[in-house]
């Protein structure tokens, strides 16, 4: 994490979403917003806690964009599943609602499943060699950065085409156009009264065609070839691994699931 944090220095809105809760990120990113990750709250509320109140009332007080409509749903969990204050104030004190999620930060993303995600884009190469997996995974990177700035090259306009089809989606409370970035029906339905709404006004710039072309135009630096790195006196000598003979059959390549995950299909937040 200290590395992360030297590589990425201090940007101004960020926020940090753990799935454990292990803290580690306080400490290296003490002025970022920490989140946390609900669908590991839920597992841990699973093992604590029975009943059917906060089955059907946590996921929507989590989703909510506004603090009354968050409290409304909370309070019917908390009537009904004594000590689940005193147990959230002491294990999950870190922010898991998007009604607490700051404005300035626009992604509302309530879940992290970042490392089951990298682990299976990268699962192929796991058995390579340090140098190799690193340019294998420099090539993959290299791939889709010039498919993303391909596609963005090609688009019209100044706000997303995927946001343009979102714009009518339902969503729940004004909060939505503060932290989202996008307004709600409410909201689209006094836009639309004109005969040829204009969108752009109310949609943040993080959603622009220019913001999306910028993410893409950089350049991904080549590995340089063994014969050009640098030699180091590391003060010994480097001897090659002597591991144990393999097992019979193929190596694997699957990650090993956590004891708080489960396996299925993954739900839309």
């Amino acid at each position: 994490m200290e590395q992360l944090g030297s590589a990425i220095g201090p940007i101004p809105n960020l926020a940090i979403c753990t799935d454990a809760c292990k803290r580690l990120e306080s400490v290296v990113f003490p002025w970022a917003e920490q989140r946390e990750c609900f669908r590991h709250l839920m597992e841990n509320m699973k093992r604590n806690f029975t009943g059917t109140e906060y089955a059907k009332y946590m996921w929507p007080a989590s989703r909510a964009y506004t603090i009354d409509k968050h409290r409304y749903l909370l309070n019917k969990v908390l009537q009904n599943t004594p000590g689940l204050q005193e147990w959230l104030d002491k294990d999950h004190n870190l922010l898991w609602t998007r009604a607490k999620f700051s404005e300035e930060i626009k992604c509302d993303y309530i879940n992290n499943n970042l490392v089951e995600a990298w682990n299976s884009w990268i699962k192929e190469l796991k058995y390579l060699l340090l140098d190799y997996l690193a340019d294998a995974v420099r090539e993959k990177m290299v791939i889709l950065f010039e498919k993303r700035r391909r596609i963005s090259s090609a688009l019209d306009g100044n706000i997303l085409p995927a946001v343009v089809h979102q714009l009518n989606a339902q969503s729940k409370g004004l909060g939505h156009l503060r932290v989202s970035g996008k307004p709600c029906p409410h909201a689209l339905a006094v836009i639309a009264t004109d005969r040829q709404p204009n969108m752009e006004p109310f949609v943040h710039n993080a959603f622009s065609v220019q913001k999306l072309q910028a993410a893409y135009a950089g350049c991904i630096p080549n590995i340089t070839n063994k014969g050009q790195w640098p030699t180091v006196d590391i003060g010994f000598k480097v001897l090659p691994h002597v591991g144990k003979k393999r097992p019979l059959g193929r190596q694997r390549k699957n990650r090993i699931l956590g004891p708080l995950e489960r396996s299925g299909k993954a739900t839309r937040q």
